[in-house]
């Protein structure tokens, strides 16, 4: 059952753990832990809190709890050896594969299993409100003032709030879980969006970069520069390796079935035939220039289920904006539908919050990324370097850069080409995930964690952006806030020490033990843990060729200066 705003304040009040007064109006809430972000990561941090004593409240913007889990990702996604994950993402994993299902397939009844998980801990959820303003006195947060703006059927952001400023929220330490990063926006703690280039943080993968051709002009009449560009391509000079406004893709992810057993996508609310030339074109020249249908965003395509570049106005962008791309997108996949003669149609009941079975959760990869006290990079996750403080193991399929195409620009020889996809196995194993990276630094705000939109470069976010490291990173954040009330002291200045022991004690995996992620073994999919066969590194030799060349390369990065990889 969900947990609607039935007496807020009450609900938060009663906790026997609550330290504040004990009346507050109706409009308003109490707690000692505010969670902006009901993600799946925020819930596992409000029951961490919770669990640890304190008095929670959960706000999300939208009308559902675990955001892209059971939004089209399964918590067991991408989770290549999940005997190195620990806590109450473990417990979250198991209860992944007693719901079983596909591959592809969504977890309709993960938002039941956040929901209950919230109700058995007393956790009050506020729904279809979201962040106006943040009150600060110095470093510290004070309040929240939440807009009322429901979702539309669909779950688009409502472009505008029905009532500004329609509940008020205080806490002494408050966690952004959110995918946006808006808590840390507001309250002032610097961040990045974008692409660093290469020279930044001395990343080899990271910037500009990777160039996939297509054999079609990009000029408004082909051939003619002069002409102008087609609206699909972006003007961003292409430079190797430099710095880059535009992040990975965002898309829908779907479940079709065959024309008769499920739903039909339907029509467009809008469609220009003149944005969609360079769509016309692909599908005249090659058929596979366009990945579509597709379960997730087909990477080798020029046009899959994502406006080009669009995604990278979303992070910083206004509700309004945020609204407006959103529906951009959906109209997106419905033109795309129509334009390749598609006759799949959505599974029933895979998305029942949705409207027409149309998925309501956008999958934001990344937005903001916090610039905090320790910020992970391509070296941390190549285990080049001495993570202080683990909080937690990240693994994206053994140190994974995942990255979706980010635009579609144009050749100096006047043809088409998409830029930045890159999936770089670059890592053996997990990689630590330090404290550092999900507090501010101590001058911009010292009671806030940030588990979701965390302190790294967009390489290492390609990486830890899957939801089960967040979950790990959220439960980590919970548990720091309690402890940072019990000491009092601001959440950069807890005992280390004491949160190791903590983490260790709720059953967190803070180090790799070196061995599991031999052989190339990819039968990860409904195995319990203990299912899995531990293999020493050696093993990686007698993999296939894959993993041959990359114990070259993890061999190599052995003699870079400053590693700490030994043999």
């Amino acid at each position: 059952m969900r947990i609607f705003l039935l007496s807020v304040a009450l609900t938060c009040l009663a906790s026997p753990a609550t330290t504040w007064a004990q009346s507050q109006p109706a409009n308003s809430a109490v707690a000692d832990v505010c969670v902006y972000g009901g993600t799946a990561s925020g819930v596992i941090a409000a029951v961490a809190a919770r669990r640890d004593g304190k008095s929670v409240i959960i706000v999300e913007p939208a009308r559902t709890l675990g955001g892209m889990v059971g939004g089209g990702i399964r918590v067991n996604r991408d989770t290549r050896h999940p005997g190195d994950i620990g806590g109450l993402t473990r417990m979250m994993m198991e209860r992944d594969m007693e719901i079983g299902g596909g591959r592809h397939e969504n977890q309709p009844k993960f938002r039941e299993a956040f929901d209950e998980l919230v109700a058995k801990h007393g956790i009050t959820a506020l729904f279809d409100h979201r962040l106006g303003l943040v009150t600060k006195t110095g470093t510290r947060i004070e309040q929240l003032l939440m807009d009322y703006a429901p979702v539309e059927p669909d779950g688009c952001p409502s472009a505008k709030a029905e009532r500004a400023g329609a509940f008020r929220v205080k806490a002494r330490i408050f966690i952004d879980a959110s995918y946006e990063g808006d808590l840390m926006a507001l309250a002032g703690v610097p961040y990045a969006v974008g692409r660093e280039a290469t020279g930044e943080f001395n990343e080899s993968l990271a910037g500009q970069r990777n160039l996939k051709v297509f054999d079609l002009s990009p000029y408004l009449t082909p051939g003619d520069p002069t002409s102008g560009l087609l609206p699909m391509i972006d003007t961003e000079p292409y430079v190797e390796g430099g710095a880059s406004r535009h992040i990975m893709a965002y898309n829908f992810r779907f479940v079709w079935v065959p024309a008769g057993q499920g739903v039909k996508v339907g029509a467009p609310t809008h469609f220009d035939p003149a944005r969609y030339e360079l769509v016309l074109r692909a599908l005249r020249r090659q058929r596979d220039y366009v990945g579509w249908p597709n379960h997730n965003f087909a990477k080798g395509a020029l046009i899959s289920g994502g406006l080009p570049g669009r995604q990278s106005d979303y992070p910083d962008g206004t509700w309004e904006e945020r609204s407006q791309i959103w529906r951009e997108w959906s109209d997106h996949v419905k033109i795309l539908h129509q334009l390749t003669g598609s006759t799949q149609e959505l599974k029933k009941g895979e998305y029942p919050d949705g409207k027409d079975d149309f998925p309501d959760q956008l999958y934001v990869r990344l937005g903001r990324r916090m610039r905090g006290e320790y910020v992970i990079t391509q070296h941390d996750l190549m285990l080049q370097t001495d993570v202080p403080d683990s909080i937690g193991l990240g693994y994206g399929w053994m140190g994974w850069t995942d990255i979706y195409p980010t635009r579609i620009l144009a050749t100096p020889d006047g043809k088409v080409a998409t830029e930045g996809t890159s999936s770089e196995t670059i890592s053996p194993g997990p990689y630590r995930i330090p404290y550092g990276a999900i507090v501010p630094q101590a001058q911009s705000c010292t009671n806030l964690l940030v588990p979701v939109c965390a302190s790294s470069t967009h390489i290492a976010m390609s990486s830890i952006r899957m939801e089960a490291t967040w979950m790990l990173m959220g439960e980590s954040a919970g548990i720091a806030a309690a402890q940072a009330l019990d000491e009092n002291v601001p959440v950069q200045r807890i005992d280390r020490r004491r949160l190791r022991e903590r983490l260790l004690d709720v059953g967190q995996i803070l180090e790799w033990d070196g061995t599991g992620y031999g052989g190339g073994a990819s039968a990860w999919w409904n195995k319990r843990p203990e299912d899995y066969q531990r293999n020493p590194i050696s093993s990686l030799h007698k993999g296939p060729r894959k993993d041959s060349e990359f114990v070259q390369r993890f061999e190599a990065s052995r003699s870079i200066p400053g590693s700490l990889i030994t043999p």
